[in-house]
């Protein structure tokens, strides 16, 4: 549960390195990721039994979401490294954290509810 809030921390941050510097790795780079991760969630959602034009569907949306998540982590520990939580407030990071340790708890026991169902 902590490396998941601190993953949910390292993408807020990550976020925030967006907006001030912009992207954390080269363009190619994330095109790269992206086509990798497309290929695979296109090839997970046929090997579900998704019909083709929405395997590509499925493919595209789930690599869009993992390779913001990479890229925002990426980006949160690069903002943490060149001095970027020296402006935030320790009482800040605190709350953050354990706020992101009740989210992770509860997303876990709902996955974990809703997985023994299938």
């Amino acid at each position: 549960m902590v490396s998941m809030s601190l993953a949910m921390i390292a993408v807020a941050l990550g976020i925030i390195y967006l907006f001030e510097t912009g992207l954390p790795m080269p363009a190619p780079l994330i095109f790269l990721l992206f086509a990798v991760l497309f290929i695979l969630g296109t090839t997970i959602f046929e090997g579900r039994g998704a019909v083709h034009p929405w395997s590509l569907i499925g493919g595209a949306i789930s690599s869009i979401a993992v390779t913001f998540i990479v890229m925002s982590i990426i980006g949160g520990i690069l903002y943490a490294v060149t001095g970027g939580l020296s402006a935030i407030p320790p009482e800040t990071i605190l709350y953050s954290l354990s706020a992101c340790m009740i989210v992770s708890m509860v997303t876990l026991k709902f996955a974990h509810y809703k997985l023994q169902y299938i």
